[in-house]
């Protein structure tokens, strides 16, 4: 793998440090993937007393006081679309994946998105790399070692010349001011320094890491494992889905197995003429 810069190196440390602070809410995924469930927002019950609030004062505390009516009633909201009750928690996730993986994971977009900056700071300098299931379809390997070394090679010499041609950028910006031909930095963000960082991040391939806060309310977080944990969907995005939605599924099981019931349903079932002809 390609040295990786200071940057990185902190980044790495605080994912090791992440996964022993809350094992049961962090996962990695491939050579350098992360995601963590850093928070989250109401439960099951929060669903339920919106759902009730024009019929009854009484309120349940928690998914622990469930009785079997309350539970039917979960699934009747969830499978008769009664969508707002399911808009009421959310949750809090950070991941770091590839770039490539992140245009496909904004498509989602009732959602709030931050991202790691290119424009402030160097870029996280590991690339992904394909392991053997990446690469592997039907037991056959459309990208065989040879590939793979070249590909490797081609990552770590970008991230090489951005270190390069950012180093060489920041001695000139340096030497300008000692001349005079620049006036001496003043506090805050330089903005040559900045400008070449904006210029150099464009060598940077899709295959690079960035870093992702993204908080979600139930009802969209529910759309986005629908179509990302399908077997049809890209294998990298497939896999950060299926990790969200082990971490989301510890956290609240009696709504993760009531989802995974109204979509398994609705899969089996023909579309209605109400929604025949409807575009996606």
């Amino acid at each position: 793998m390609n040295e990786i810069n200071k940057a990185t190196a902190e980044l790495q440390a605080e994912m090791t440090q992440r996964m022993a602070l809350n094992p049961g809410g962090t996962r990695r995924i491939g050579n350098f993937g992360f995601i963590e469930l850093e928070e989250s927002w109401g439960d099951e019950a929060t669903i339920i007393n919106t759902a009730r609030i024009s019929t009854t004062n009484q309120r349940l505390k928690n998914g622990h006081d469930f009785n079997e009516r309350d539970r039917n009633l979960l699934y009747q909201l969830l499978r008769d679309q009664h969508g707002t009750p399911f808009e009421t928690i959310y949750f809090r996730f950070r991941f770091i994946a590839p770039i490539f993986v992140l245009r496909q994971w904004v498509k989602h977009r009732v959602s709030s998105w931050n991202e790691f900056s290119m424009r402030y700071r160097k870029p996280i300098s590991v690339a992904y790399i394909p392991d053997e299931s990446a690469r592997t379809v039907d037991g056959y390997a459309v990208l065989d070692d040879t590939v793979m070394s070249e590909y490797e090679a081609l990552m770590g010499q970008l991230f090489r010349w951005y270190e390069t041609q950012y180093s060489a950028a920041c001695t000139r910006i340096d030497q300008a001011r000692e001349s005079g031909e620049l006036a001496p930095k003043e506090g805050g963000r330089d903005p040559y320094r900045g400008r070449a960082r904006e210029l150099l991040r464009n060598v940077m391939p899709v295959a690079a890491y960035s870093d992702v806060y993204w908080t979600i309310n139930f009802r969209s977080l529910m759309n986005f494992f629908k179509l990302r944990r399908k077997k049809d969907a890209q294998y990298e995005i497939r896999e950060y889905a299926d990790a969200a939605y082990a971490l989301f599924a510890a956290r609240l099981p009696l709504l993760a197995e009531t989802m995974q019931r109204v979509i398994d349903e609705s899969e089996q079932s023909p579309p209605s003429e109400e929604h025949a002809g409807r575009a996606e």
